[in-house]
């Protein structure tokens, strides 16, 4: 028998952005809510804290974007194409996105903490850290809940809907047998962090040398987060050789990254994010949902993975919050959600992949030419059309506009 059993209206597994994001839109409407979180705190390292104009438009759309802002950040104006050292093409958020004409850096440490002290202020929202999910309960056929373990002993959570938020390698979409329709990897990013020079600017940068692509991000307050692309598995290849063979390539790639390169003793500072990009078929079952990267994964192309996964979760908060008021949580109300988000999404995914087909990632002899093709890109206005469609939502999420937060806090 479990030592702890808890009954909510919703169990959320998984406390990044979107499962919190959920969390706290479920709450301020009445909802029972309990997230679980593997890990015991939100101190770890995290990927992907650049977040485009499209995260900024849903966070203002829902009253969330100035409780964020009130924590630090930085505001990014321009993504930038270098050759080397010298700008081929730069590209301004102002032109793309006049509504929201910035991306956000914010370490999402402190993202997740300004969610949560958001969702605090709601009676109905817990949040349990250092729960390990191991199962789903199932009664009748039915997804009731979870049981896992919290520091030696056995939780359960019964609930009458489970939502699993909880990664690309999710425990709930295992435990529930979900499947894939598809899913591709074909490289990886290498991330590492330098100290950020004093006149470096904040900006999204995009770095090609006739050997590599790098992605150079500003991280607040005085670092810069850099990421290498490299092909699938090829980074075990180069751990195989001597550091000195890393530390050359980055000597030649900029000058940047001198000061680290010449630091560099071993492979310890660096960390490997497979692009894996994933959809599974059916996102839901009778008492079970899938949000965000247990759902559907994006490629690092565009910096979109954290809003494609948020909106997701705010579809899924208004898909909820009326089902939850006609008491209607059926397997065709929550197949909702997909019929909301699956076409944006697969639409997103097709168009990462021919941005990595158009960038010659997978074939690194033609990167010349793939040089010169950017070069005329951002000449004719097309680069430019590609980022929009990327990192801009052309029209709000179809959500009631009683879902927001709003300015008003919970009495």
């Amino acid at each position: 028998m479990p030592e702890k059993i808890y009954r909510v209206d919703v169990c959320i597994v998984g406390a990044g952005p979107a499962g919190m994001i959920l969390g706290i839109l479920l709450a301020q409407q009445g909802i029972k809510v309990l997230v679980l979180e593997s890990h015991y705190n939100f101190e770890r390292e995290y990927r992907g804290e650049v977040l485009m104009p499209r995260f900024i438009q849903m966070m203002r759309q829902i009253g969330l974007l100035s409780h964020l802002e009130r924590y630090p950040h930085l505001k990014l104006k321009h993504f930038q194409f270098y050759y080397k050292d010298k700008v081929w093409a730069s590209l301004d958020f102002t032109s793309i996105c006049p509504q929201a004409p910035f991306a956000l850096w914010m370490s999402q440490t402190i993202m997740l903490y300004a969610l949560y002290e958001k969702a605090l202020m709601y009676p109905n929202f817990q949040l349990l850290f250092g729960v390990t999910v191991r199962d789903v309960i199932k009664e009748g056929g039915e997804i009731i809940g979870v049981s896992g373990t919290r520091r030696g002993d056995n939780v359960e959570v019964r609930c009458r809907v489970t939502v699993g938020s909880d990664g690309r390698f999710s425990a709930v979409r295992k435990a529930a047998e979900f499947k894939m329709e598809y899913e591709d990897y074909d490289f990886d990013v290498v991330w590492f962090t330098v100290k950020r020079d004093e006149h470096f600017e904040n900006t999204v940068r995009a770095l090609f040398t006739p050997r590599r692509i790098y992605l150079v991000l500003p991280k607040y307050p005085d670092l810069v987060q850099c990421g290498i692309i490299v092909g699938r598995g090829e980074f075990l290849q180069m751990r195989k050789q001597e550091i000195a063979a890393m530390r050359a390539e980055l000597l030649e790639a900029h000058p940047m990254l001198h000061d680290f390169a010449r630091q560099l003793m071993d492979f310890n500072p660096f960390s490997v994010l497979q692009a894996r990009v994933s959809y599974v078929a059916h996102w839901a079952k009778e008492g079970c949902l899938l949000i965000g990267d247990a759902a559907h994964t994006c490629s690092p192309a565009g910096a979109i993975g954290v809003a494609v996964a948020t909106a997701t979760a705010i579809i899924a908060a208004d898909v909820l919050i009326k089902g939850f008021k006609r008491n209607d949580l059926s397997l065709t109300t929550l197949n909702k959600v997909q019929m909301l988000r699956g076409p944006e999404v697969q639409h997103i995914q097709a168009m990462q992949a021919w941005f990595t087909r158009a960038a010659f990632l997978k074939y690194p002899h033609l990167r010349t030419l793939a040089l010169l093709s950017l070069f005329v890109l951002s000449r004719t206005g097309i680069m430019q059309n590609f980022l929009r469609r990327i990192a801009v939502m052309d029209q709000p999420l179809p959500i009631d506009p009683s879902i927001s937060l709003g300015p008003h806090h919970p009495t």
